[in-house]
């Protein structure tokens, strides 16, 4: 089946960037943690690195998916570090369990906070439909990740604008006179941790590879996830730097910002959106999962019985939703990324850029032997 140009070199970006997002990206949280603290102008030098780097991760990845046919993590992993590729997937499963955590905790937040609902029932939805979302299959995951991005861009777009019309001389003000640090190694350190965690989302959307017919394909899908995945990041840093330094003290400061545009209507439909981007990761994060369980039945000749994939979400969900009860959303975000930060870059993100350069340019082959 042949797809369009337009469908291969956007829709994967637009996948990534649905998976991402996050709930401590769409809550602004994360964005504080990583890049508003650093001050206003330091924390947009930093996501612009970020930026390069994700950019950089996903082009290799998924050239090395489309090459070798590695639609999946467990055999993309095993290609790119060997035997040592269990290690990535201890990692991986408990960073699974860290951003469902995170989802988990800011879905309850959001629910109870905005609309009265009962303490745990912003994760009673987001297991609902999200098991519902992964017994459908990948067509359905692809299509709902593809247009909820959509979305997602109109309404951080509509958020800035009305950020700038209500807050606009705060906004510039803080951008060019505020008291901040400086660019320095920080700022550096901002950037470098941002995108050592979330160039991992790679592994969840690593099934768009089969769109791709050519290297320029995949190279060009890959660079443009950076861009993509962080344009709704600038918009939101954006808005919030009206109310920089007192939003940094917010644990939602989506929530915070809303509540100072006064827009009653517009919180409503951003929270909703929001919610919508909960079910986006996790979706995608479990949808990985199963195809690595699925590829393991196809190894012995049998396929993955279609109940079992909600029954794998469900379970993961149910753990992470009792974590998440216990830490909080600010811990597990502040402590929980930044550590993770450092175990990926080891793992992932040099093995990619040192062998998986290589693997790419054939000069060396799966066994890892150099080629003449």
């Amino acid at each position: 089946m042949k797809f369009g140009l337009l469908n291969r070199l956007i829709v994967p970006g637009l996948i990534f960037q649905s998976t991402m997002v996050g709930g401590g990206y769409a809550t602004g949280r994360e964005l504080v943690e990583f890049f508003l603290q650093l001050g206003p102008r330091s924390g947009l030098v930093a996501m612009l690195l970020a930026t390069a780097i994700i950019s950089l991760v996903c082009a290799v990845a998924f050239e090395l998916a489309r090459r070798y046919e590695l639609y999946d993590y467990r055999v993309f992993f095993q290609k790119l570090l060997g035997p040592g590729w269990i290690v990535f997937e201890i990692a991986y499963l408990s960073l699974v369990l860290l951003v469902l955590s995170v989802l988990g905790a800011a879905s309850n937040e959001i629910l109870s906070s905005q609309f009265d609902a009962p303490a745990m029932s912003g994760s009673i939805v987001l297991m609902t439909t999200v098991g519902v979302l992964v017994f459908c299959g990948s067509n359905a995951i692809k299509n709902f990740l593809a247009a909820w991005s959509v979305l997602l861009y109109l309404t951080y777009g509509a958020l800035i604008v009305w950020s700038l019309f209500v807050f606009g001389g705060e906004i510039e003000l803080n951008l060019v006179t505020a008291e901040q640090p400086g660019i320095g190694l920080e700022t550096i350190q901002g950037g470098l941790t941002y995108a050592g965690y979330n160039v991992v989302t790679f592994t969840a959307v690593l099934f768009v590879a089969r769109l791709f017919t050519s290297r320029r394909d995949a190279l060009w899908a890959g660079a443009l996830c950076g861009p993509l995945g962080m344009i709704p990041a600038f918009l939101l840093m954006l808005a919030m730097s009206a109310h920089y330094p007192q939003i940094n003290d917010q644990a939602l400061p989506i929530n915070y910002l809303l509540n100072q545009l006064q827009a009653p209507a517009l919180l409503i439909v951003f929270q909703l959106v929001i919610f919508g981007t909960f079910i986006e990761t996790g979706t995608a994060f479990l949808h990985s999962i199963n195809e690595r369980i699925s590829h393991v039945y196809r190894e012995h000749t049998s396929e993955m019985p279609r109940a079992m994939r909600p029954a794998v979400s469900i379970g993961f969900m149910v753990i992470a939703i009792f974590v998440a009860d216990a830490v909080g959303i600010v811990n597990l975000i502040g402590q929980g990324y930044t550590y993770a930060t450092y175990l990926f870059f080891g793992i992932v993100v040099i093995p990619l850029l040192t062998r998986g350069v290589l693997l790419i340019s054939k000069r060396v082959d799966l066994n890892g032997q150099l080629k003449s």
